[in-house]
């Protein structure tokens, strides 16, 4: 459930940008990663306490999102799809080396919020950061749904993701959307990058496997859907689980993307996605 609440946290964040700007992002996983890294480079030379660091990281991510969508992505927002595309690869590059150069590629030991000792929940032993990566997720999935369907700005993103031409009539900002999507999304991968790296480490590669993996998770949920990115993660993470535990640690990598093949060519729109219908 841990693991499935991270790919779910990402998943969201990739279905987010998608959603609203029409573009996939593949540097989501990079820009985590650099601003893991800058949070923990903030909480050694300013000697922060972790929790703080944790509450910062959210909006230096979103800040980062921003800037991204401004500078890089506002400018080439009419090309065609693949011109998009290309550029998020660009930079999944550009942050993976910068990160490089900037903190070297041995990696960090990243300080956990709850202690490594197992505790028993029911006659199960249970890490307490496993708790603590699905509290957390809940408590922000939570609180999404609230931005979604009681605020304007929400609204207003839900609108313009649906009909940006209707929407841009009806007085939005579809440019002030788009750069609040970006920001949300790289908040919220982020928090999953800090919520991961205290288990994998933190360096410039510990991204690549987990962003491919939620890439999958909202695949499979359906990647026009917010609620089919969630389950998608979900039923990727126990999949994985599982199939470690009964089968083999080696399959399970595998398995993951068979399992995406087999959904896709029975529902291509994923479990809660629903096929895209354009008047012409």
């Amino acid at each position: 459930m841990a693991l499935g609440s991270i790919y779910a946290l990402l998943g969201l964040s990739l279905v987010l940008v998608n959603k609203a700007t029409d573009v996939v992002n593949f540097a989501q996983g990079e820009m985590a990663m650099f601003g893991a890294f800058i949070a923990l480079s903030l909480m050694m030379a300013m000697k922060l306490p972790l929790v703080l660091v944790f509450v910062l990281a959210f909006p230096i991510g979103m800040l980062m999102g921003a800037l991204i969508e401004r500078i890089v992505i506002r400018p080439i927002r009419s090309a065609p799809h693949l011109n998009l595309l290309i550029v998020t690869i660009g930079l999944w590059f550009a942050f993976n080396s910068l990160a490089g150069l900037i903190w070297g590629y041995d990696p960090y030991r990243f300080p956990s919020l709850l202690p490594s000792t197992p505790v028993d929940l029911f006659g199960t032993k249970v890490f307490p950061a496993s708790l603590g990566v699905i509290a957390v997720s809940i408590l922000i999935m939570a609180g999404l749904y609230y931005f979604f369907e009681h605020t304007r700005e929400g609204t207003a993103m839900r609108a313009a993701s649906m009909n940006p031409r209707s929407a841009r009539l009806m007085g939005i900002k579809v440019t002030r959307v788009a750069m609040l999507s970006w920001a949300l999304s790289s908040g919220l991968g982020t928090i999953s990058a800090m919520l991961i790296a205290p288990v994998t480490f933190l360096d410039q590669q510990m991204m690549v496997p987990v962003i491919l993996k939620a890439f999958a998770g909202a695949i499979l949920g359906g990647f026009s859907s917010l609620p089919g990115a969630v389950l998608g993660g979900i039923i990727l993470g126990l999949s994985e689980t599982f199939l470690g535990a009964y089968v083999s640690n080696g399959f399970k990598e595998a398995f993951a993307f068979l399992l995406i093949i087999a959904v896709l060519m029975i529902r291509p729109t994923g479990i809660l996605g629903r096929a895209a219908r354009k008047k012409v």
